[in-house]
């Protein structure tokens, strides 16, 4: 009887401890886990849903992470962010992951997941700054005045068009100038 129920303590305690079990109940939340197999299958999972579906699951991160601020949530919204803008700023992301929690991450693998994600992540934030100085430069330039070209083509538009207009006035003076000629002859004849 002795042997069966050591056998049974210790089987429990090593199921408990695969499984990362402990008092807080984390193990009923999967975003708390520094685990690589955990945060794979959630990229996978990501990679999979509709934007809206994305964008649900990173409210969802962001509010854990007010409320626990741990590695595992951090490690998750850097994945997210990877496939969502909802999942945050890239900046404040990549400040998250240079904290302590982040930097003494008990797994290689994860640490060599963190570093290639932000990588990604500051080319991410590097583009889209680049993207928007290229948007405000367009902006810029096209409420800016026209440029010599442009006022040179513009100028020479408007003197065709005036030719144009001073023509057609020069026909009808020249319609009225016959019509007066003729009633000055129709009058003198009568």
């Amino acid at each position: 009887m002795k042997i069966i129920l050591t056998s049974l303590t210790l089987v429990f305690l090593l199921l408990t401890g695969c499984a990362k079990f402990n008092l807080r109940g984390d193990r009923f939340n999967p975003y708390v886990q520094e685990d690589l197999d955990e945060l794979l299958h959630f990229g996978a999972n990501m990679a999979n849903m509709t934007p809206s579906s994305r964008a649900e699951v990173c409210k969802s991160l962001l509010a854990r992470q007010k409320e626990s601020a741990g590695a595992g949530i951090q490690l998750h919204l850097m994945t997210g962010r990877l496939l969502s803008d909802a999942c945050g700023d890239i900046g404040k992301i990549l400040d998250g992951a240079n904290s302590r929690p982040m930097r003494t991450l008990s797994d290689e693998r994860v640490r060599w997941l963190v570093d290639a994600q932000m990588e990604a992540l500051k080319r991410m934030g590097n583009l889209s700054r680049k993207l928007g100085a290229v948007e405000y430069r367009t902006k810029t330039v096209q409420c800016a005045p026209e440029s010599k070209k442009g006022r040179a083509e513009s100028k020479k538009g408007v003197a065709e068009s005036q030719k144009g207009d001073s023509n057609l006035l020069r026909d009808k003076l020249e319609a009225i100038r016959s019509m007066e000629k003729k009633l000055d002859e129709t009058g003198d004849g009568n």
